[in-house]
């Protein structure tokens, strides 16, 4: 890429986000389905009114049609009040029929998110009755299709769901809500050779006389409606047992060659947590689905976690891709989420604080304490990062899944293990165990975890679970050290530097500190029980230490600012990982020779990569040179890639022809892509210029390696490549969603000088892809039209911004913006707000219409019911 010295600190900010790709992708934002809708006010659990005992789909996938239909049956009963009403959610479903059972049905209603059942007589407190709704659907969400229409291979052809938070009304009339818990059934009649995967056990598999063949699945254990799954398709399969707890990995026959990479640590995993949890397994099963183009990383339904079939790899790739950490983590929600979960949205991190902190546990239990603390790390690095002073439990969220972001995953894995730090790993298993047996089934607050804990250890957690969960931010410590010679005293002044707000405290944290002490083994541990603004801690000791550490064991999440003097800095490098990093982050051009030492030396791969980032950093001739003599002798994969990041951020001749020889013997494919990208920074360069056209007509896992070269070209804007990459885009039909963005992105930027002789190609081109069944496609297409800014594509994208509900629609917003793009290129300021003036009142306009059309097609319905008579 084309980089400046003046910019290269702002470049190697990119390395710290791409330092290590085994992190789990869980809270990845392009691995989340992202917010429906934006509701402001406060949220609070709902009201309810019936107790839903019992779900039952009977449906028919139509893969052509990209439609569902068939029937959903509820059998429920009033709680505490007679019931006239059963208030469902339900969004553009067609309602064909309604009946019931113990009850009559006098009419329905059908909003645009509610399916309202009125009963002829209020059905009586604790009587059971039934519903039965024959529907059919064409969901934009909930239910996702995967067929050759839509460019993907007639081998890999699936239908699968995904319900967080809120998205299975979209495919059929339910309770969506998490603060309900029933039993369910899904029955799936599909294509011979097909397979449907669902809850729970298979009950059935038979033929029938349409030709399709009927799975029937049956849930006997109450889940959420969130967690209900149906996936149906041709899959490749793995087995396995975990005791007698059975084990299948499915992956689209097209990906059979890396199921076993994706099964390796499963059957390992749960046997890890049955024993450290000290709860069995809930469920009947465990199966892992692979599922194409999936809208999230992993969802954990079930006894069948769904995950996105993008994470799979070959084992060419090394250390640099595992799924081990996204099996652990999902794995992990069959407990923390699947057997308790949360009762409303606010308190989402009882589910994915858990998963992520279990998932950093199994690090461990993997490779060690070194991993696990790097795992710790990376979690902090996070949550310092984002600079959120939202409390982790915040009802103020707009749309659920504004809730799944840091506080949530790391913040909440943090606040796990600072609370088995202070109660120790014994008890805080104790504890644990008591919150999953007391609360197994059924659904929980952040106050039921507090109130087992405080009873289980007799300890209050008042302060902790308020400022943590309750109130935002991170401590904030800035702290000094002194040694008194005379008294033999060690004086640290700690300073709390958050900025103070109603959503953020002054934090009460036990603060551990480590004193080195010539001739002893270990530190000397004390604690410094902080809480003030401003406070001052002597520690007796028998000699000056030779280094001082705070927080030795990693036991506190805060933002500490504490600068060891040069020869404690020289002892830190020889301690423990995290003491390690810390001192890798500290060390500057003065610092040269033990940065390289670092990078060739140390026996963890990650403090390798910070020193190789670090080096890159500094950039002076000495620091270049360390650079290069230790990208040579490399075994880890992870340090090899975060050496070609630093050299290309660098891009001096030196770095560049370092990096042209590795391109020459690396075989792997991941970090041969990285360094082709990096020949960005290399143009009107023949030799590179040659190569990059090698490489963008070949071919490779993911396309990975021609990604890369068109990638490459972008940054050189070499126009002179458009009809290469057209052709090479036009034939990659199969690019995963976010890879298709980037290729367009490329083509379009590539294309958008008025004299460029390939720019009505490459508009058409991306204007057919708007109506591509793909959404990633559709969306990607609109952004990259506003790139190539060619007004001739006005006339396609200005019919997009009719609105046709009230929900976010990414293609509208992005086609917006587009428009606007254009038009900046080719009006005044002033007329340029006039016509974005007249765009939005057309837009708004259009949606009234379309509001009015739905009232009226509301109303025409006829408000049939078959009524059945209560038995």
């Amino acid at each position: 890429m084309r980089i400046h010295h003046f910019i290269l600190a702002a470049a190697l900010l990119t390395l710290d986000a791409a330092a290590d790709s085994t992190e789990c992708l869980h809270c990845d934002k392009h691995f989340l389905p992202q917010p429906l809708k934006l509701i402001p006010g406060r949220k609070y659990a709902r009201d309810r009114r019936a107790d839903i005992l019992h779900v039952r789909l009977n449906v028919t996938p139509d893969f052509a049609k990209r439609t569902v239909s068939g029937t959903a049956t509820l059998r429920f009963k009033p709680i505490a009040l007679p019931l006239e009403k059963l208030q469902l959610d339900a969004v553009d479903l067609k309602i064909t029929s309604i009946t019931a059972a113990g009850a009559q049905v006098a009419e329905q209603q059908v909003t645009n998110d509610k399916l309202i059942i009125t009963f002829a007589k209020a059905i009586a407190p604790d009587a059971e009755a039934t519903v039965t709704i024959t529907y059919s659907a064409q969901p934009e969400h909930g239910l996702y299709f995967r067929t050759p229409e839509m460019g993907y291979k007639a081998g890999d052809t699936q239908v699968w769901s995904q319900g967080e938070a809120e998205e299975h009304r979209f495919w059929f009339p339910s309770y969506d809500y998490p603060n309900e818990r029933f039993t369910s059934e899904v029955i799936c009649h599909v294509p011979k050779g097909m397979q449907v995967i669902s809850n729970g056990t298979l009950q059935s598999e038979k033929p029938g006389a349409d030709g399709l063949v009927t799975f029937h699945w049956l849930q006997d254990k109450p889940h959420v409606n969130y967690l209900i799954a149906m996936v149906a398709g041709y899959f490749h399969k793995l087995e396995d047992k975990a005791g007698d707890l059975p084990l299948a990995m499915l992956v689209p026959p097209s990906h059979t060659a890396q199921a076993a990479n994706a099964f390796a640590d499963t059957r390992k995993i749960i046997e890890f947590y049955q024993k450290e949890i000290g709860v069995p397994f809930a469920w009947d099963k465990y199966y892992q689905i692979y599922c194409l183009d999936f809208i999230a990383g992993g969802m954990e339904n079930t006894s069948c976690t769904f995950e996105a079939a993008d994470m799979l790899f070959n084992s060419d790739t090394e250390q640099l891709r595992s799924l081990h950490s996204l099996d652990a983590h999902e794995t992990a929600h069959q407990w923390f989420g699947d057997l308790v979960t949360c009762r409303d949205w606010s308190h989402l991190w009882l589910n994915e604080g858990f998963a992520s902190y279990y998932t950093v546990l199994y690090e461990e239990q993997k490779f060690g304490n070194d991993a696990m603390k790097y795992s710790l790390w990376k979690e902090a690095q996070q949550v310092l990062q984002a600079n959120d002073t939202r409390p982790i439990v915040w009802p103020d969220y707009g749309d659920p899944m504004q809730q799944f972001d840091s506080r949530a995953y790391p913040k909440g894995a943090w606040v796990l293990h600072m609370l088995r730090s202070q109660l120790g790993a014994d008890l805080y298993r104790k504890c644990i165990k008591a919150y999953l047996e007391r609360h197994r089934n059924s659904i929980v607050r952040t106050e039921d975890l507090q109130d087992v804990i405080e009873e289980v250890s007799g300890f209050s957690f008042d302060q902790f679970f308020d400022q943590w969960l309750f109130h935002g931010g991170v401590p904030e410590l800035k702290i000094d050290y002194a040694w008194d010679a005379a008294s033999k005293q060690a004086k640290i002044t700690v300073r709390q530097t958050q900025k103070l707000s109603d959503q953020v405290r002054l934090f009460r944290v036990p603060l551990p500190v480590g004193f080195a002490i010539a001739g002893q083994k270990e530190l000397l541990r004390v604690k410094a029980d902080v809480s003030k603004e401003v406070e001052d801690f002597y520690f007796h000791l028998p000699a000056q230490p030779e280094l001082v550490r705070m927080d030795p064991d990693y036991t506190v999440l805060a933002k500490i600012a504490f600068t060891p003097s040069g020869p404690m800095l020289d002892k830190q490098l020889q301690s423990d990982v995290i003491g390690r990093l810390l001192a890798i982050s500290t060390l500057d051009e003065k610092h040269i020779d033990k940065l390289g030492k670092a990078l060739r030396e140390d026996a963890f791969y990650a403090v390798r990569a910070e020193a190789a980032k670090a080096l890159a950093k500094i950039a002076e001739p000495e620091a270049r040179a360390a650079l290069i003599a230790g990208s040579s002798n490399q075994p880890d994969a992870r340090v090899r890639r975060t050496i070609v990041q630093s050299l290309a951020a660098l891009n001096t001749a030196e770095s560049q022809d370092t990096l042209w020889r590795m391109a020459q013997s690396e075989k792997n494919p991941d970090i041969l892509a990285s360094i082709i990208e990096s020949w960005g920074a290399r143009p009107g360069d023949a030799t590179v210029a040659t190569e990059l056209r090698k490489h963008l007509s070949g071919t490779s896992f993911n396309s990975s390696i021609q990604l890369a070269a068109i990638k490459a070209l972008r940054a050189q804007d070499d126009e002179s490549a458009v009809p290469d990459v057209l052709t090479r885009v036009q034939a990659l039909n199969d690019l995963r969603g976010r890879d298709a963005g980037t290729a367009f992105d490329a083509l379009a930027f590539l294309a958008r000088r008025p004299t460029n002789a390939q720019r009505d190609a490459v508009r058409e081109f991306l204007a057919s892809k708007l109506t591509d069944p793909r959404n990633d496609w559709r969306f990607a297409s609109a952004k990259a039209l506003g790139t190539l800014r060619d007004p001739k594509a006005l006339a396609v994208l200005e019919p997009l911004l009719a609105g046709s509900n009230d929900r976010i629609d990414p293609m509208r917003e992005a086609a917006a913006k587009s428009v606007q793009d254009i038009r900046a290129g080719l009006e005044s300021p002033a007329d340029l707000k006039k016509l974005w003036d007249r765009v939005q009142q057309l837009q708004k306009q259009a949606e009234e219409q379309q509001k009015e059309l739905e009232t009226l097609k509301k109303k025409s319905q006829p408000a049939t019911a078959e009524k059945k008579a209560g038995k």
